[in-house]
């Protein structure tokens, strides 16, 4: 029977550690770069996880794999990588991540500064523009501008949330907001959220998606009503697609969030909004409920 006790209380301290270490935030470091060249400023910021556990070591993963897709394609217009991926020991965050800060900075300064002289091979082309008008211009024009970011947005007992968004600015007429938007993990697992919601629902939910458009563009003006929502958006027909970034938990529900042009025109933002989870429970993927429970 003693011997029962001790086996018995040896389980029972395992299984309280595996509580234990479950509810406990995910520790994590930021690792800060920035540097600049004559037509281009890049900075990063990368908050990722330290611990040497099971579940820490399974999200620093797949967060240091969305850094390799994310930079590894960096202003690539046709999807082809840039540069080749970290060949060394991918343990060593420091040194994975000055490779890739480094290698994007040599591909910003590259294109800035073909994309300068392009740009002043144009206006020297230019009969109507004298050299002052030349080099006005010149001395007004703004360089790229890129701000890399993954940072962890929240932590509870059941999952943790990175946030993964960039501002990137090419020269144009305005910036743009890029990234993977929020990656939902399960602490007991380790792994990502693939899908939240079910891809076969959008009918059904198109009431709720509605409303919290109503609700978002209703907080700037006022002008927007169930009745001529579909005037401020931009689709090809009246069903509203779920948003292509996954939605993420928050105390009051899943926050959903659409991208610049996604379903409405630049000025208006990135539409975001929350629904309860009561109303999106019969659509929920078993993986999105195993850590709403």
């Amino acid at each position: 029977m003693k011997k029962l006790t001790i086996v018995l209380c040896a389980v029972a301290a395992v299984v309280l550690t595996a509580c234990q270490d479950t509810a406990a935030p995910i520790q994590t470091k930021v690792y800060s770069f920035e540097d600049s060249t004559a037509h281009a400023t890049f900075k990063m910021a990368a908050e990722l996880p330290t611990g040497t556990d099971k579940v820490s070591s399974a999200i620093r993963s797949k967060l240091l794999d969305l850094i390799d897709d994310q930079l590894g394609h960096i202003v690539s217009y046709e999807g082809e990588r840039q540069f080749d991926a970290f060949a060394g020991d991918r343990g060593d965050t420091e040194a994975f991540l000055k490779y890739y800060f480094d290698k994007s900075m040599d591909i910003l300064a590259r294109d800035s500064d073909k994309d300068a002289r392009d740009r002043e091979l144009y206006m020297t082309e230019d009969p109507e523009m004298d050299d002052a008008k030349r080099a006005e211009v010149l001395s007004r024009m703004p360089g790229w501008e890129y701000e890399f970011g993954l940072t962890k947005e929240d932590d509870t007992p059941r999952y943790v949330v990175f946030e993964s968004q960039d501002y990137v600015y090419l020269g144009g007429a305005h910036g743009g907001v890029t990234g993977a938007g929020c990656l939902t993990f399960d602490k007991k697992t380790g792994a990502l959220v693939e899908t939240f919601m079910d891809e076969d629902c959008v009918e059904d939910l198109q009431p709720v998606i509605r409303e919290g458009l109503v609700g978002y563009f209703a907080s700037d003006d006022g002008e927007v009503t169930e009745e001529n929502l579909d005037d401020w958006l931009l689709l090809d027909d009246d069903l509203i697609p779920l948003p292509a970034w996954q939605p993420f938990p928050s105390k009051d529900g899943l926050v959903f969030t659409y991208q610049q042009y996604e379903i409405a025109p630049y000025a208006a933002g990135m539409p975001s909004f929350v629904i309860p989870i009561d109303k999106l429970e019969p659509y929920l993927t078993d993986e999105a409920r195993a850590i709403l429970k």
